[in-house]
């Protein structure tokens, strides 16, 4: 995703940040950052076991009317990208095709909270195939099962397909904002002023 945006000179996370930040929090998901991933098999996925049995209140959202076998997909990183976490059958024909980060936010102009999206991304060989959209769908059904009134997000302003899709599902586009972010050394430095 960082080279994708041409942000690779900042990248520092690193699988354990992901792991200790994204996996290992006491706040339940959607309550603190959440990782939705999106996988892919070959293979019918099993229904989800009993809600007594998810440690969650989002009910995973299981699609088998995909047929991959009929679509000509060239997945040259298909071995990096085998899920590691199988589920109960142990499926090994599991495959990560993208994710969704999202956190709780609040914006002091609405009556409601929300949920910030992050990040968005869908894998390039399996663009195109209406995967976003599933993973957008989840988000914006989950803050509306939790009575969130918003989702927001940002779209670089060279992401013309990006901003399409957003408008044509009814989102507002504010282009007169842009993101400010004060980060490493210069977040150090600035934080030791004392005016």
């Amino acid at each position: 995703m960082a080279e994708y945006h041409g942000l690779s000179e900042i990248f520092t996370t690193t699988e354990t940040s992901l792991c200790n930040n994204l996996f290992k929090s006491s706040n339940p998901p959607f309550h603190s950052p959440t990782a939705l991933i999106l996988e892919i098999s070959p293979n019918p996925f099993p229904i989800t076991t009993k809600l007594s049995d998810l440690s969650t209140d989002f009910i995973p959202i299981i699609k088998n009317n995909c047929n991959l076998d009929n679509l000509e997909i060239s997945d040259p990183e298909l071995e990096t990208f085998k899920s590691k976490f199988n589920g109960e059958n142990n499926n090994c024909n599991v495959y990560v095709a993208g994710h969704v980060i999202v956190f709780p936010s609040y914006n002091g102009f609405f009556e409601k909270p929300g949920l910030y999206l992050d990040q968005m991304f869908v894998r390039k060989c399996y663009r195109g195939m209406r995967f976003g959209k599933m993973l957008f769908s989840a988000v914006a059904l989950q803050a509306e099962k939790m009575g969130m009134g918003m989702v927001d997000w940002l779209v670089a302003d060279w992401n013309e397909e990006s901003i399409n899709f957003y408008e044509k599902m009814g989102a507002h586009y504010i282009p007169e904002y842009r993101l400010c972010k004060l980060y490493g050394d210069q977040l150090q430095q600035y934080a030791k002023k004392s005016d």
